[in-house]
């Protein structure tokens, strides 16, 4: 092989590797912006937490309100009646 053939396959090949190095940078930053913008410059762990909070509390003020459901609905009506009137 003649050394100018090296030499222009040695360029071609630097040139082709750099193209690829620059795709990939470009590729990666957009990747970073995008992390960025969903996870709102790391608040999300604190937003999922606060989250996570308000969910396990509606859950037992909900399951307080089935619990009085499921005993006024399997409790006699005399005594649903007698509690109402106590109530009065």
């Amino acid at each position: 092989m003649p050394i100018h053939e090296a030499v222009t396959m040695v360029m071609v090949m630097a040139i082709l590797i750099s193209g690829a190095c620059a795709t990939i940078h470009t590729v990666l930053a957009h990747r970073r912006k995008m992390a960025k913008l969903k996870y709102a410059h790391g608040n999300y762990d604190g937003r999922l937490a606060r989250e996570n909070v308000e969910l396990k509390e509606t859950v037992e003020m909900l399951q307080d309100r089935m619990a009085v459901l499921e005993r006024i609905a399997t409790d006699p009506a005399s005594r649903t009646a007698h509690e109402i009137e106590k109530l009065r």
